[in-house]
């Protein structure tokens, strides 16, 4: 029988680090057989796949539903040392009155956030966010196991509903019947045309086109994929090492931090290895040069600065 699983501050650091180390490695069908192993020798505790591959989904559901809330908080602001949005109780209680259901007893996902955001945030960037880009990468999560997700060490989280169901739906119910008339004559046809109760009708129909048309348009362009170019964390990966950054060093670890950022994956893929060595010493140099917070204040208040005017 399988030990009770206990997720810990540090065997979740384990685990973490097992996993991003299988991401790096590509993840092969043998991935999860890594893990048990991996995890085993770094805690002792020997846990089934299930167990582990119910962890991963639980994480990747909790990092889902944090980048749903700082989607829906664009534009507001960031509280660093909380790791989650910056937004008034205003906010809040408006956007939790449009997310909770009390008809079907359904609380927002997001609630859990108002204080902080998830654990090993940067993390969970590598972990999950290869799967959303599209890569060729196999990650954790898209190998099944065959098993019942249903575990008694971890908490199963239930399903959100699928906004892209909805709207398909919606599209359906809009999008009109072509209705076919029979006339017995010409005459009557004509008669018909020219009356009033007749041309209403007609341009009701074609108001209702008109608006399933551009329905089907928006949802079109809403499902296309997009055409930036811009690289997986994968791949910028491969190309961090490509140009020489060595592992475990202070540069590397600048790096990871660096190309969690789409724009700078963006730009860091038009230099050659070359110019993206040197980019990356730049913005290394950069991060060692801005003070912490505490070496800030000290200078604060060096400057003569007194504690109640701050």
């Amino acid at each position: 029988m399988a030990e009770r699983a206990d997720w810990s501050d540090t065997n979740l650091r384990h685990f973490i680090d097992i996993c991003k180390g299988e991401i790096e490695a590509g993840f092969t069908r043998a991935g999860w057989e890594n893990l048990v192993d991996k995890f085993e020798e770094k805690t002792g505790k020997r846990l089934t796949k299930k167990q582990l591959e119910n962890k991963w989904n639980n994480m990747r559901k909790e990092y889902t539903w944090f980048m749903d809330l700082k989607n829906a908080a664009t534009g507001l602001g960031w509280d660093d040392a909380k790791q989650t949005v910056d937004c008034s109780k205003e906010w809040w209680d408006e956007h939790l009155a449009r997310c909770n259901n009390t008809e079907k007893g359904i609380k927002c996902n997001h609630m859990r956030f108002q204080k902080h955001g998830p654990k090993h945030l940067d993390d969970l960037h590598i972990m999950f966010r290869i799967h959303v880009s599209g890569t060729t990468a196999i990650c954790p999560g898209d190998i099944s196991s065959g098993e019942s997700s249903n575990d008694d060490d971890v908490t199963e989280v239930p399903k959100t509903s699928d906004a892209e169901d909805f709207k398909l739906a919606a599209f359906k119910r809009a999008k009109p019947r072509k209705k076919k008339h029979k006339y017995s004559s010409s005459a009557t046809k004509e008669k018909d045309e020219n009356s009033p109760f007749f041309r209403l009708f007609r341009n009701t129909c074609l108001k209702i086109q008109s608006a399933a048309e551009k329905i089907t348009t928006s949802f079109e362009a809403s499902s296309a994929p997009p055409t930036n170019l811009v690289p997986s964390i994968a791949e910028a990966m491969k190309m961090v090492k490509g140009c020489g950054v060595q592992e475990k060093t202070a540069l590397m670890h600048t790096s990871m931090s660096l190309i969690v950022k789409p724009e700078f994956r963006e730009v860091f893929s038009f230099e050659t290895n070359e110019g993206r060595f040197d980019l990356l010493e730049r913005e290394h140099e950069k991060e060692i040069l801005v003070p912490s917070i505490v070496e800030a204040m000290k200078m604060v208040k060096g400057c003569g600065v007194q504690e109640k005017l701050l």
